[in-house]
């Protein structure tokens, strides 16, 4: 039988956020806060150092810090770390988390204060103390890992527990940023008062004799955050979690949370008793019943932690190349002691600020969106591409012009570090093991992280020695080399991703649902206890009621529905437009190439698709879309939106193949083929679009249903990013392997015979991510409110959502038969009914769609301008083949980074909280002022001196359609049509869309070729100018706007409320229909 949840427990799971969680952030993060600094502050003063006491009389250089030395002074805190880990960790279990809290922290404070006083008689006598007090400096750093993240766990919601973990870890880009400019101002306002000339000038006078105060006052600096804590340490009451399941202290535990929540609790005494007598709450760590349960999550925890740290702490072996690049270090003996401290602060806070930071925030704010899983996996996933793509073209990087290439690619794997398992291995060790051992359990998975540290940061800075003796850094041996440290590094992040699929997912579930400690507490139960129904505002009872189906009523106000929560919904749909984005954007990468191979003519230019070739391999796929819209959109309300899920997948993923696999005996015959199936795979994409809308749609909550559905789309963005990144990796990896000269200087030889296998690569990985959604997409039930509204089958509606929710649900058959006869729910889409109540809203949002993909699209008009503005696009005839798909997804990728993404989620982020409407006509809006803005000026535009504005505000008009029209015109006709009518009028809104698209792509590309017939692109005729254009498309973004009228607003309100499916659903309270022996609950409708 399910055993009942301790009360005290399940009050703190079911909190909403308050004012203590908040501060348990503050108490626990500046601790991190602390021990970032404290770790990373060293890295800014050890070139100081070896100026100040390892100077040698007559070196062209200043003095350094020996191999050996510099080792010991960066790793001794590691060291100590991973000792302090294990040691509180097991502690923390004995002890108790607070009276072990205060200790670290003592600890802290004393040896940060300690190392800025180290002294001795001679420079090693001042190295062997610094290292000494940063040993337990470390060691008391240790402690705060496993006590931090299991305090904050212990104390969080299981909604939002995930962001709370993840925000106490994320003060640690606070901390390594803090060092950069306490670093700063110090070294600052020293160089200011004791003046001194370069090394290269005077090697003595170089180093002032004050500069001895920087470095500790840099250090000691470290002990104030951590000082000003311990106050609020110390008044933290124990978590009720070890004082209930481990001290057995149930009354003390009530005491504490009842205080912190400001309820009633009962103490429940006898409980307590009877749970710690059952066996499964009393095996130990070394126990057959620990490993049969958690040994496999142990192993996943401690190898992720270890692995990621080895690639983490590896970043050692790129900042000379980085700082280089970014031009901030000079040599040093072009510089004095005291302002060799501020370059490398300065430098080192930059990456602080653009790659370390924004990724901890990230996952913040997805955690608990799209899970502990998917977040590591991602991030392991793109750390592995960003290493092997800087790996196998690494002496292309090495060059001059590309080193600004490598520190992006540089940032990226950190950034997707930190939005990645820097954070995740961090937060899920807190999560799903048993009180008892939960801090200890953290304790190991931290320690295994810091043992790949020291691996990373010392092993590899000895790895990536050059192989030739004679070119290694002074004192180190002969190593594999970095571009076979990069390639280990990369194989690493892969077993990362691998050793991931042991780490369980807490998303969502309570500590002792995950730990096992509470056996029964296997579903969500919406039966709460009387004090938790307080803390979220209802009574006691089962969701049941009259005048709306049971189980609407339960998908709208059931906040933590598991398949939405947990995002499996979002991936599935969303992964179908990562592919859809895919497919269709990565054409425009290889049709250059496709005119090289096919088309050559031996003139002074490659060779190009002619505009009637260009056009059918770069439109043929919008025509498919179209008709694929049309079709499956109607089909998905005839048969069910599941069944056709599945087809839209296999035709996706089969002509994504056979796309890359078009062959013939003449080119004529291969484009031929080649356009065959990009018609139907844009058939596929085409379904994809109304299915995945009303399935988002049907399945997600009123309160986030447009985020929801608005993150489904957003997913595009991904696509074309990855469509950019898949072209640039392919392309690199094979300019490595098979160099070929110019095209001015050798025409034939420039195209290699292998550039034929780079356009069919790019198309066929198209297949990969719809392949690996399939067994996903054919394991979702189909909707309820297809199954309930349309099919009529009220039984196995109740049946799967009782499956998804994990609540009982009454089929209330009876009801959806009443339903089903009245006359207002059986109107077809040619009926006058239709025309009276949803006429206006389909003409809204057939017309909106249309003209926003008029301009959308249109973008192929600037391309030429902005690719030479961002001057990564050099002519055709001074690149071969393969560098020119490499130029031009390099340029793409990085319009679709800084204007498409970020739109995107912009509306994920704000439409439930701005609406549909405001969000739609603010774009119009904008995209209006923008298109006119570099209408009418154009000729100052077209200076030279000029581009880059002209790429700000072209950015800027795409921003606001990501953030504007193009997402919300999804959005809202999966949310006002009637479910049996919602797929095809989406499909056909959609359909619109395309066929807006195809004269954005292609009418204007004709329209705006010049009046003059000698200045026209080969092939085209004479247009009517950009200018005009960009006042016609001006022209159509202001009827947008204004055809925005016509659509209602959807904020808030549930799907059938829009689709008048339920006259009497006017947002009054609806009653409730209690079960036998239950109480009943009210839900707002």
């Amino acid at each position: 039988m399910p055993r009942e949840q301790l009360q005290v427990l399940n009050a703190l799971d079911v909190a909403k956020t308050q004012l203590y969680h908040f501060t348990a952030i503050i108490i626990a993060g500046m601790g991190f806060f602390t021990d970032a600094y404290d770790l990373f502050s060293i890295s800014l003063v050890t070139k100081l150092l070896g100026r100040i006491y390892y100077y040698k009389a007559g070196s062209v250089k200043p003095g350094t810090l020996p191999p050996s030395v510099a080792s010991s002074v960066t790793g001794v805190a590691l060291v100590g770390t991973l000792v302090g880990q294990l040691f509180f960790g097991w502690l923390g279990d004995k002890m108790g988390r607070k009276k072990v809290y205060g200790i670290t922290l003592i600890l802290m404070v004393g040896c940060s204060l300690a190392s800025g006083l180290s002294f001795g008689q001679s420079p090693k006598g001042v190295m062997a103390t610094l290292c000494f007090f940063r040993f337990w400096l470390g060691f008391g750093i240790g402690g705060d890992y496993p006590l931090s993240a299991t305090i904050m766990s212990e104390y969080a919601n299981k909604k939002t527990r995930g962001a709370f973990i993840a925000a106490v870890f994320a003060m640690q880009g606070f901390g390594i940023l803090a060092s950069g400019v306490f670093s700063l101002i110090v070294s600052t306002a020293f160089d200011h008062a004791y003046k001194a000339p370069p090394y290269e000038v005077d090697p003595i006078g170089s180093t002032v004799p004050q500069a001895d105060y920087i470095w500790r006052l840099i250090l000691m600096f470290g002990a104030v955050p951590a000082a000003l804590t311990y106050y609020w340490r110390m008044k933290m009451p124990e978590t009720a979690r070890y004082t209930a399941l481990v001290a057995k202290n149930a009354k003390q535990a009530a005491q504490d949370m009842a205080r912190v929540l400001q309820v009633e609790l009962d103490p429940e005494e006898a409980k307590v008793q009877r749970m710690a007598e059952e066996p499964a709450n009393s095996f130990g760590l070394f126990s057959r019943q620990f490993a049969r349960r958690h040994g496999l999550h142990l192993l996943g925890t401690t190898t992720t932690w270890f692995l990621l740290d080895i690639a983490f702490y590896s970043q050692n072996l790129f900042q000379k190349d980085v700082f280089t690049a970014i031009g901030w270090i000079p040599k040093a003996q072009t510089m004095n002691a005291v302002h060799e401290v501020y370059r490398v602060s300065k430098a080192q806070t930059l990456i602080a600020l653009c790659s370390t930071v924004p990724g901890y925030w990230f996952t913040v704010v997805f955690i608990d969106i799209i899970g502990r899983f998917a977040i590591q996996m991602m991030g392991f996933f793109f750390m592995t591409v960003f290493m092997f793509a800087l790996a196998i073209p690494y002496h292309h990087w090495t060059l001059k012009p590309n080193q600004l290439g490598f520190v992006v690619m540089y940032s990226f794997t950190f950034f997707f570090a930190n939005f990645g398992p820097n954070a995740t291995t961090f937060v899920v060790p807190a999560e799903i093991f048993p009180a008892r051992l939960r801090s200890t359990c953290h304790g190991i998975s931290a320690a295994a992280g810091k043992a790949g540290a020291i691996v990373g940061a010392f092993g590899f800075l000895y790895a990536s020695q050059s192989t030739n003796p004679k070119l290694t850094d002074p004192g180190y041996p002969a190593g594999i080399g970095v571009k076979n440290s990069l390639i280990v590094l990369g194989c690493i992040n892969f077993l990362g991703m691998c050793f991931t699929f042991l780490v369980p997912e807490p998303n969502g579930k309570s500590l002792e649902e995950m730990s096992g400690e509470n056996e029964d507490e296997s579903i969500v139960s919406v039966d709460l206890q009387a004090t938790s129904n307080k803390l979220c505002g209802g009574e006691k009872g089962v969701i049941g009621l009259t005048g709306s189906l049971n189980l609407f009523v339960a998908i709208k106000n059931i906040a933590a529905i598991r398949i939405i929560s947990s995002g499996k919904a979002i991936v599935i749909a969303g992964m179908g437009f990562f592919t859809d984005a895919y497919d269709l954007f990565c054409i425009s990468l290889v049709t250059k190439l496709l005119g090289r191979i096919y088309y050559y003519s031996g003139e002074a230019k490659p060779g190009t698709l002619p505009p009637n070739v260009s056009a059918a391999v770069n439109g043929v796929a919008f025509c498919g879309t179209l008709a694929g819209q049309l079709f499956f959109g109607w089909l998905g309300d005839k048969m069910g939106r599941k069944r056709v899920y599945g087809m839209t997948l296999m035709l996706m993923v089969i002509c994504s193949i056979a796309s890359a696999l078009s062959f013939g005996k003449d080119p004529k015959a291969i484009i031929a083929t080649l356009c065959f199936f990009r018609f139907w795979l844009g058939f596929g994409i085409g379904g994809d679009y109304p299915l995945s809308a009303t399935i988002m749609s049907e399945y997600a909550n009123k309160k986030t249903r447009g985020a929801f559905i608005a993150a489904v789309f957003a997913m595009q963005g991904f696509g074309i990013l990855a469509g950019g990144m898949v072209a640039i990796i392919v392309s690199a990896a094979f300019k490595a392997r098979y160099p070929a000269p110019a095209y001015q200087v050798d025409p034939v030889g420039s195209t290699a015979p292998e550039a034929d296998y780079v356009w069919r690569i790019i198309l066929m990985f198209g297949a990969v991510p719809a392949a690996l959604t399939y067994y996903w997409r054919m394991k979702m039930p189909e909707t309820a409110r297809y199954t309930a509204l349309v099919a009529k089958n009220a039984k196995q509606a109740a049946a799967d959502m009782s499956k998804v929710l994990q609540v009982e649900l009454e089929a209330e058959q009876e009801k959806v038969e009443r339903l089903a006869q009245e006359q207002g729910n059986d109107f077809g889409l040619f009926s006058k009914e239709f025309l009276r109540r949803h006429g206006l809203h389909l003409l809204g949002t057939t017309s909106t769609w249309f003209l926003l993909d008029i301009a959308f699209y249109s973008q192929n008009l600037f391309q030429k301008d902005i690719f030479s503005a961002i001057g990564w696009i050099p002519k055709a005839q001074t690149m071969n083949a393969i560098e020119e798909v490499f130029r031009i997804a390099r340029a793409q990728t990085l319009i679709a980074l800084c204007s498409t993404v970020p739109g995107y989620w912009f509306t994920v982020a704000l439409i439930d909280k701005m609406g549909r409407f405001a969000i739609q006509l603010m774009g119009f809006f904008f995209m209006t002022v923008f298109m006119f803005a570099l209408a009418i000026p154009y000729n100052h535009w077209t200076h030279k001196d000029n581009r880059i504005g002209f790429v700000i505000m072209y950015s800027l008009t795409f921003f606001f359609a990501n953030f504007g029209p193009n997402a919300t015109t999804f959005v809202v006709p999966a949310e006002i049509f009637p479910a049996r009518l919602r797929s095809t009028c989406h499909g056909i809104s959609a359909a619109s869309g395309k066929a807006g698209a195809m004269v954005g792509a292609f009418g204007f590309l004709y329209a705006a070729q010049s009046q003059d017939k000698t200045k026209t692109d080969k092939g085209y005729p004479p247009g009517i100018g950009v200018r005009n254009s960009l006042i016609v498309l001006g022209i159509v973004n202001f009827l947008g706007m204004l055809f925005t009228f016509l659509v209602p607003e959807s904020k808030g309100k549930s799907l059938e409320e829009m689709s008048l499916e339920n006259e009497q659903e006017n947002g009054s309270a609806t009653e409730m229909r209690p079960h036998a022996g239950r109480d009943v609950r009210t839900i707002p409708v």
